[in-house]
């Protein structure tokens, strides 16, 4: 396997370019402290971005969604930040994983090469959209009931796990109050009607897709699955399909 081709973007990034010195999976080929980020960027075509939250004359925010715009599929992208929200924030702008930083060395290479190793990388706007009908046709299969506001969240949870897994380990505190903001809801409410939903299908839905879709995957003394388990089997098969297209 060829290093990862690494752009380094922070105040100090000679500390993060020693802590990836001397591991042979990356190659750090370029690094600013905010000024040139985005040329740069744009020139070296990296497969790894590691993104302090602080750049001097750059907003890395405002980077990372100016990145998902210009670049076909921009790179993969760590994102280091100083306070909670600013985590959430960057998965929202289209960052691959965000910690908190400052992150020791070798919790770096470790978040660097889970980082890297993303199935899915972020992808221009085009692309996007033919992740979230995916996601919708999925849904569609399944029989969810129209008028279930748990229908709506579960297709966009699905494109969006699929873009972030990361966003499940948590869904409470990262996936959820997500899709609230984005809906106008209470992190509350969007589990209570993914929920809903998920236990409506499972009971009256398209029995013939919930067995393509999940087969034995689920735990049947239990019964249904959780929404993590649901959410998760989507996302799994909405990334999977993606790939396929774009391959063609």
């Amino acid at each position: 396997m060829q290093p990862w081709r690494t752009y380094i973007a922070a105040m100090e990034p000679l500390r993060y370019e020693a802590a990836l010195t001397g591991d042979a999976d990356f190659t750090v080929i370029g690094s600013s402290n905010g000024e040139k980020t985005e040329a740069d960027i744009l020139s070296l075509c990296p497969d790894l971005l590691i993104l302090d939250g602080v750049l001097q004359g750059c907003d890395p925010l405002a980077l990372l969604g100016r990145l998902g715009k210009r670049m076909p599929a921009p790179p993969r992208a760590l994102y280091l930040g100083r306070e909670e929200s600013w985590l959430t924030m960057a998965l929202q702008c289209g960052a691959d994983r965000a910690v908190h930083a400052p992150c020791p060395p070798a919790e770096l290479i470790l978040q660097a090469r889970q980082t890297a190793e993303t199935p899915l990388p972020r992808l221009s706007a085009p692309w996007e959209k033919v992740r979230d009908q995916i996601a919708s046709e999925y849904v569609e299969m399944l029989g969810i009931k129209d008028g279930l506001k748990g229908k709506e969240y579960i297709g966009r949870a699905a494109s969006m796990l699929a873009c972030a897994p990361q966003l499940g380990e948590n869904l409470s505190q990262q996936l959820y109050p997500l899709l609230g903001k984005e809906r106008g809801a209470s992190p509350k409410a969007v589990e209570r009607n993914i929920r809903t939903a998920v236990e409506y299908t499972w009971l009256h839905g398209n029995l013939n897709a919930i067995q393509i879709l999940f087969g034995y995957s689920v735990d049947s003394e239990r019964g249904k699955p959780t929404n993590a388990e649901f959410l998760s089997m989507l996302a799994q098969h909405t990334t999977a399909a993606l790939i396929h297209k774009m391959e063609k």
